[in-house]
């Protein structure tokens, strides 16, 4: 029946013309087994506008049985008609359009060769580039040709672009060589492309280019700050002196991603962050304290916690130090000092800071932190208690000896205990609501109202 009804060329017609979803599939499963082997090319035709069927039976649920079908058989036979499914990248149906490119990911490496021979197109080679990206590195040399093909004239910068786009979706020196002949390009849309495209390889191949375009003032903002960023992957001497340098970059989207290249070139950074941060500029001072956050050792990060003048250079350096001190999990007693006494910071930003980053640290801080609880002084006792509030549950039962009627840190125990909402507390917090020190009974009383059943 599905092949009388190719022949007298009505098969989608009748199948939209009110045939339930169950007919429908069945032709999909028909036309599959027919266009099997290659040689039906009427039926894969058939097949592929069946990826337009509007499943109009499912719209309110937001599925496409029928069309996910069609989707499916298309990827299980197109390798046989790829004279058809290449082109039907580009079809003017939008839904055959979208769903043939979904089909080719699927099929994948077996059509490399086809697709890359349709580049030359300019309505395929966006889509096709990008599926030959998903395919791996070894399309990139059915790709470099079409860089130096004819199709390439100067004065065609859109598909220089594209391919050069296509490019920097893999992360090989052989990309990032095929498109380094285009930084110097005339168009300058192009050579913010070529920039880009290096950053997102982030191979060393392409580090002169991209120190070059930082270190350009009058290069597009964007394409500087993706630089900058991309260095940090490569991390040569060069790269870090360039970034470096680039703290101080008037523009403030480049001197951010410089801080972030550093922090992610990490311990092969850590001399140009070290020089960092004895700048006389506050500014670059704290972009250096953030880049110290990616280095193996807190020292530096400590250091201008301890002893920077500037309280948003301290605040970045507290976050730092954390995130080094996370990095490296079970923090000993004496590596969480820094932060400890950065708790009593005369800045409230920079205690702050440190109250986080010691509750991300979790269960090797409690012991210190329900210290400071019962130091007298509220301030360090206050953000103590935020700390051990980030930590949550893992500080329970460290609280509860605190939490007893008497004790000097009882008060900030419940009021913890309480930012917690463990129900393991509320037998102590009863207790405490009937102290008769009128602060720890109103601190409990409000904890109680906090405390979830168990």
């Amino acid at each position: 029946g599905v092949r009388n009804l190719i022949a007298r060329g009505v098969l989608f017609d009748a199948l939209q013309g009110g045939a339930p979803p169950q007919t429908r599939l069945a032709a999909i499963a028909a036309l599959g087994r027919i266009s099997a082997g290659g040689k039906e090319p009427a039926a894969f035709k058939e097949l592929l506008q069946m990826l337009k069927d509007p499943d109009t039976e499912s719209a309110e649920k937001k599925t496409h049985p029928v069309r996910d079908s069609a989707v499916a058989t298309v990827a299980k036979v197109g390798a046989a008609y790829p004279d058809l499914l290449v082109p039907a990248a580009n079809d003017p149906d939008a839904n055959i359009k979208a769903q043939s490119q979904a089909a080719l990911k699927v099929i994948g490496a077996p059509l490399q060769t086809a697709m890359a021979a349709k580049l030359g197109d300019s309505g395929l080679r966006a889509p096709l580039g990008d599926i030959l990206s998903t395919i791996g590195p070894q399309t990139i040399p059915l790709i470099a040709p079409y860089l130096k093909a004819p199709l390439l004239k100067d004065e065609d910068s859109a598909a220089k672009i594209q391919l050069i786009e296509v490019m920097g979706k893999f992360k090989t020196a052989e990309a990032a060589t095929a498109i380094l002949p285009f930084a110097k390009d005339t168009d300058p849309n192009v050579r913010r492309s070529v920039v880009t495209s290096l950053a997102n390889i982030g191979d060393p191949a392409g580090a002169p280019v991209l120190i070059a375009a930082l270190k350009n003032m009058g290069a597009d903002a964007s394409a500087r700050a993706a630089a900058a960023g991309a260095l940090g992957a490569i991390a040569t001497p060069e790269a870090n002196a360039a970034m470096g340098t680039a703290l101080t970059d008037y523009d403030l989207s480049v001197a951010s991603s410089a801080g972030a290249g550093l922090r992610r070139a990490g311990d092969a950074a850590q001399t140009v962050i070290a020089q960092a941060l004895l700048s006389t500029n506050p500014y670059v001072r704290t972009r250096a304290a953030e880049a110290a956050g990616g280095l193996s050792v807190p020292a530096l990060a400590e250091r201008a916690l301890a002893s920077d003048k500037d309280p948003d250079v301290r605040v970045a350096a507290a976050r730092s130090v954390g995130d080094v001190l996370i990095a490296q999990k079970n923090a000993s007693p004496a590596a969480l000092a820094p932060l400890l006494e950065a708790l009593s910071d005369p800045n409230g930003s920079v205690a702050d800071a440190a109250a986080d980053q010691l509750g991300r640290i979790g269960l090797p801080a409690v012991a210190p932190l329900t210290t400071r609880l019962a130091s007298g002084n509220d301030t360090v006792a206050y953000y103590a208690s935020q700390a051990l509030g980030g930590v949550g549950k893992p500080a329970v039962d460290g609280l509860l000896i605190l939490a007893q009627p008497g004790k000097p840190a009882a008060r900030w125990a419940a009021i913890t205990l309480g930012d917690i909402g463990d129900a393991r507390a509320t037998p102590q917090l009863r207790a405490l609501a009937a102290s008769p020190d009128a602060d720890t009974a109103y601190a409990a009383t409000a904890a109680l109202a906090k405390v979830r059943p168990g």
